[in-house]
């Protein structure tokens, strides 16, 4: 609250927060609602790399939404378990921006999950499942997560950026940014 004074009387003000927001092939970009004080992906980019950009423009993609990342481990890389594990940070945002039948479908007890495309740092689209594993708890991408490993020799401790977003078709997708240092 911020007091001013008015003809001699001193009002308080409630303060207009304003809206963190950017400007993205022409459309204005607002942080998400699923954000907040303690999400510890605040300091990341709000944008994705320009290359990243271009592939998704490239297939006539919506706008990228960060959802978060994660330092890849051995389990992400391993060829034999051939999935990654979502952080469990993610899941309130990345299920935020799926449909009614797209959360059931990736939460359903069946654990068939749903159809993606993945874009890489290379540009390149995979073609994966995303789907909730009971046994584990967890959100994961399978059934070609190891081709992406592969082409972009991902190592572990590699940082991995994920960021969400949708085909014409209103597919839901994802590109991955990997900083390495």
């Amino acid at each position: 609250m911020t007091t001013i004074r008015l003809f001699g009387n001193d009002i308080k003000v409630a303060e207009k927060k304003e809206e963190k927001s950017i400007m993205l092939f022409g459309t204005r970009i607002f942080q998400s609602p699923a954000n907040n004080s303690n999400d510890r992906f605040m300091n990341m980019s709000d944008l994705p790399p320009r290359s990243m950009c271009l592939s998704i423009e490239s297939f006539h993609g919506s706008r990228p939404v960060y959802v978060g990342w994660k330092y890849l481990e051995n389990s992400d890389i391993n060829a034999n378990l051939s999935r990654f594990l979502i952080p469990v940070e993610c899941y309130s945002k990345l299920l935020y921006y799926m449909s009614k039948l797209e959360r059931e479908k990736v939460l359903n007890k069946d654990d068939r999950g749903i159809n993606v495309s993945v874009i890489d740092p290379k540009g390149n689209l995979h073609d994966m499942k995303f789907t909730g594993w009971k046994s584990l708890g967890r959100l994961v991408f399978n059934r070609g997560w190891n081709n992406l490993v592969r082409d972009n020799q991902f190592k572990k401790g590699d940082l991995l950026e994920l960021w969400h977003f949708r085909m014409p078709n209103n597919k839901p997708c994802f590109a991955i940014n990997i900083i390495r240092y």
